[in-house]
């Protein structure tokens, strides 16, 4: 009796995601507004270690580390008061949208690799340079804790900052739908999930994650 092997398959690569991930890592690696690429690796990194992913990271300033570990793994428990105590510690604020995106975008790709059972990225190297401000005309406080530009909502979250704004909403457009029709309940993406059965699956992660605006 011929013996019985398990064969395993790898998992499909999406086109669109791997691509949206690609850039996101390099635009990671990149200076921003007020971080250089370094210091945006290091907070990537340690947001892997915050959420058990990995064993050791880089030095980061307490404050910095802090904010860091509160965004990739305890965002629940941010207050008002966190963001303010950024501000007095002589920081802009704005730095603190550009850390929340650096870091929700890290978590977010290593959450997919996870459910697709793979490897984690391995971090690009950093781009020299340094950081160089983009603040979009209008950000203002309007609803949050932080600046936007208009009411805060989920596509408005990071659009104080626009290059960080652009780089979330391609994730968003490669695994959820663009931004422009998010409100659109009757737009169907196309995808293998029918926007009913995408807004079920968002609306429980939502609850497990303990999301709020």
């Amino acid at each position: 009796m011929a013996a019985v092997t398990e064969t395993t398959t790898a998992p499909l690569r999406d086109p669109d995601a791997e691509g949206a991930i690609e850039s996101a890592l390099a635009a990671i690696s990149a200076p921003g507004s007020f971080f250089t690429g370094a210091e945006r690796l290091a907070m990537a990194a340690q947001a892997r270690v915050a959420r058990g992913l990995a064993e050791t990271g880089p030095d980061l300033d307490p404050v910095v580390a802090e904010a860091v570990a509160r965004v990739a793994a305890a965002a629940m428990t941010s207050r008002k008061s966190h963001v303010q105590a950024w501000v007095d510690s002589g920081r802009d604020i704005l730095a603190y949208v550009e850390l929340v995106s650096v870091v929700a975008q890290t978590a977010s790709i290593d959450s997919y690799r996870i459910g697709l059972d793979v490897e984690l990225d391995v971090l690009p190297g950093a781009v020299d340079g340094a950081p160089a401000p983009e603040v979009a005309d209008g950000a203002a406080i309007v609803n949050a804790w932080v600046p936007t530009v208009g009411v805060a909502l989920a596509p408005t979250a990071l659009s104080a900052l626009p290059r960080e704004k652009a780089t979330k909403a391609a994730l968003g457009a490669a695994w959820y739908i663009t931004d422009k029709v998010i409100h659109q309940y009757d737009v169907e993406p196309g995808r293998e999930l029918t926007r009913p059965q995408m807004e079920l699956v968002a609306a429980r992660t939502s609850w497990l994650n303990e999301c709020f605006f």
